[in-house]
């Protein structure tokens, strides 16, 4: 069995309740600096063009 790494504990800075779910708004895994919201959306853009190219594989509309 792996060994789970364990998270640092979050800073939860909102919560919000929606019917029997509670969602937690944590601020310390938010990238803060220029490289890493550069990192974020590069990440993004990625995960998009991936999405994009399996539809045109798949001959599906984009």
């Amino acid at each position: 069995m792996k060994k789970r790494k364990s998270l640092p504990v979050p800073n939860i800075v909102k919560t919000y309740k929606f019917g029997n779910s509670t969602v937690h708004i944590a601020d310390n895994f938010v990238a803060k600096t220029p490289d890493d919201i550069k990192k974020v959306l590069d990440r993004y853009h990625a995960a998009g063009w991936a999405i994009i190219e399996e539809l045109i594989a798949k001959g599906e509309p984009v």
